[in-house]
């Protein structure tokens, strides 16, 4: 990991890290063409002297973190990531220990909403109890609609006290940008979404929606959510129930959810929006333009969810998941031949999350056989998958979940357990609390 550090600073503005990971925004090839490119090119200075406003928005920090093309991210790199953000916003930023106020990620679109939701999961779970932020919290509200004793985080420090009130870390905003023009396009677009996601950040930072406090469901609480259960899995040392760090996708002047943000254009250069729970595209348009707040419209604040959070502190890979796609007369042995690889299984089924008979015989087998879970998503962008609807017993609804967010979260659930209704506890928890 390479740093650049830049001397000057302006104490009057944030403190903004931006962590480069590759991508098409640092893409480079032949001046002029928008195809025929190389991703991660492009060392993060030069993109970001590219940027000369950002100067003006916020003092900027650099940190190369990896340069490739977001189809080869690695588990091992999404961990060394969320480690290098717990870190920086614990301890500050070079030898002077400058605090940072948020953090911007350059990243390829290919997996961006992948890697967004891996850190809207895990990031809470490190819950750094730092002292200075103490008052700070105790004056922020809780969002949580019961609180019945201590909140405990997953290292078991008290993060809540019996009244409701902060006690812990406060969150700084996570926000993903990248571009579907390489840096040496006639008409690059990066340069835009960087400058967007950075004023973004330093919004959220301004206004306070970095503020949402870390909750975990202890022994002496409960969730109103009535998804959630008292299995013991549920409440394993690397797993809490949590409001999670802020994590966004800032893109095309849209700024988007980690937990609802799909690449849905595969060319245009307004290529995410947010599908909600229930399947349904939200019309949050945001396209405020490089001048304008990016926030000025809508609360900084998510709606109320009560998510799971996993610590990764002691890992350094996740789980082998397989996403299988199916379609009309697929082969069944891929089901057979995946489960031998794999820790678990998510089916991209047609329509809501249905395949043929020959599927779901493989699928019965499979969990019979190999006790591995197998989560059923649907490889249409609009729609649910609920229990109810599931051909074969045993397996596990993605609710709202694409196939490829479905894999994160089964990834990270089976550093916790393979129980299939603890596994699916979780899938629920990702539905609004209710009140």
């Amino acid at each position: 990991m390479s740093v650049v550090v830049d001397c000057t600073m302006d104490t009057a503005m944030k403190n903004i890290v931006i962590l480069a990971t590759g991508g098409t925004i640092a893409g480079a090839g032949e001046q002029g063409k928008d195809i025929g490119y190389k991703s991660g090119a492009l060392e993060a200075q030069t993109l970001i002297d590219a940027v000369p406003e950002l100067k003006n928005v916020a003092n900027i920090r650099v940190e190369q973190v990896c340069n490739i093309n977001s189809d080869d991210i690695t588990s091992e790199i999404w961990i060394s990531l969320a480690r290098r953000i717990n870190v920086l916003a614990l301890e500050g930023f070079g030898t002077s220990h400058e605090n940072v106020d948020g953090f911007v990620i350059m990243h390829g679109t290919d997996t961006m909403e992948e890697t967004a939701f891996f850190l809207n999961l895990t990031l809470g779970g490190f819950a750094p109890n730092v002292a200075e932020n103490v008052a700070e919290n105790a004056a922020r509200s809780v969002i949580l609609s019961e609180v019945e004793g201590a909140r405990r985080n997953v290292t078991g420090n008290v993060v809540c006290d019996a009244s409701g009130n902060a006690t812990g870390n406060v969150a700084k905003p996570v926000i993903l940008t990248g571009s579907m023009r390489p840096a040496t396009a006639a008409e690059p677009d990066g340069p835009a979404n960087l400058l967007f996601a950075v004023k973004s950040a330093v919004e959220m930072s301004d206004c306070g929606a970095a503020g949402r406090v870390i909750l975990s469901q202890g022994e002496g609480s409960r969730a109103s959510h009535s998804g959630l259960s008292s299995r013991p899995q549920c409440r394993d040392h690397r797993l809490s129930f949590a409001n999670n760090v802020p994590v966004f996708v800032a893109f095309a002047g849209k700024l988007m959810d980690a937990r609802t943000v799909q690449k849905v254009h595969a060319n245009a250069l307004d290529a995410f929006a947010e599908i909600s729970n229930s399947g349904v595209i939200l019309s949050r348009d945001e396209k405020s333009g490089a001048s304008q707040p990016a926030l000025s419209s809508r609360t900084p604040f998510r709606d109320q969810f009560l998510e799971p959070t996993f610590d990764i502190s002691s890992l350094h890979s996740l789980p082998k998941v397989s996403v299988l796609y199916f379609n009309a007369d697929a082969d069944a042995e891929l089901v057979r031949f995946a489960a031998e690889r794999s820790a678990g299984l998510v089916i991209a089924g047609a329509g809501a999350g249905e395949f043929s008979k020959s599927w779901a015989l493989a699928i019965a087998n499979v969990i019979a056989d190999k006790n591995i879970p197998v989560v059923i998503s649907t490889r249409i962008n609009c729609g649910s998958i609920v229990p109810e609807q599931l051909l074969v017993s045993g397996t596990i609804a993605s609710y709202g979940l694409p196939p490829a967010k479905a894999a994160v979260l089964l990834r990270l659930a089976l550093t916790v357990t393979n129980d299939s209704a603890a596994i699916q506890d979780m899938f629920s928890s990702l539905l609004p609390m209710s009140t």
